[in-house]
């Protein structure tokens, strides 16, 4: 679609892609925002990453035609889940969703709006209110704009909230989808991959409800996080996209990582509203 514009008369199509895995309680809020969309032509590719919990239950009883249903017969992790179901996607553009969040109503019509009237970006996203398990607004996140902001941003961070990406479909197809070693910090992975040859931009409008709980700021996960955020800041060091200087970013990151106590880092996770 970089190279050429739709057919005349054809609506561009969507596939939204989303992994669950022991999606209750917050599943159906997610699923529901994804139906009630403005921008209508899209198929919803849901992978169930072998849920234990009432999830699948749930799934089976949507009646919407553009659902489409996947299950893994083990857990394989949110970038190889990603991974199945793009295989399955057929749309112009992916988008992608988290069991837990929630889409505002326009934000599909926004971005396919913005793509194309902006036909040299080629994934954007959006900014977000940040919810707590109650569905409060508790805050909100605000990465750069610009293509060039975005790329400096890179050197620290994934300044794109993951499931707001919305991608052309040539995006994903050429990059081969998420590594999956380096599940928890995919997004950040890919980015830095898409950069060599893609363009992004991040529209300045709130079209996303971002949740942020209890089990995102566990030691458990916060440790799962940090370790991956790490490992990706070392293999773009050894990929050599920025420089030989970004070592002291990587070694900084290790202090933070293996040397920071967690209530540290639990209690700057929560005034920043990283996690």
């Amino acid at each position: 679609m970089s190279s050429k514009a739709l057919p005349a008369g054809r609506q561009a199509r969507v596939s939204v892609i989303m992994s669950v895995y022991n999606g209750m309680p917050f599943l159906k809020d997610a699923v529901e925002s994804i139906l009630n969309q403005t921008y209508e032509n899209f198929e919803f590719i849901i992978v169930d990453d072998a849920s234990t919990d009432d999830t699948w239950q749930y799934l089976k009883s949507l009646k919407d035609r553009r659902v489409r249903l996947l299950k893994n017969k083990n857990n394989l992790g949110l970038a190889s889940s990603l991974n199945v179901a793009l295989r399955q996607a057929q749309g112009d553009y992916v988008a992608r969703m988290d069991a837990d969040d929630i889409s505002l109503p326009k934000r599909f019509e926004k971005q396919i709006e913005f793509l194309l009237k902006n036909p040299s970006i080629d994934l954007c996203g959006t900014w977000a209110d940040l919810i707590d398990e109650n569905g409060k607004i508790i805050g909100e996140k605000k990465f750069p704009k610009r293509h060039l902001a975005i790329i400096r941003a890179l050197l620290l961070l994934s300044p794109i909230i993951h499931p707001t990406f919305f991608a052309k479909s040539e995006v994903f197809k050429e990059l081969k989808g998420y590594n999956p070693r380096f599940e928890y910090a995919e997004d950040y992975e890919f980015l830095l991959r898409a950069k060599e040859k893609f363009r992004f931009e991040n529209i300045t409008q709130k079209l996303f409800q971002w949740r942020l709980w209890d089990e995102r700021r566990s030691r458990a996960q916060m440790e799962k996080i940090d370790q991956a955020d790490f490992k990706v800041k070392w293999t773009a060091f050894e990929r050599g996209y920025f420089g030989k200087s970004y070592l002291i970013i990587v070694f900084l990151k290790f202090l933070v990582t293996f040397v920071t106590p967690y209530f540290i880092k639990k209690a700057i996770a929560k005034k920043v509203k990283l996690a």
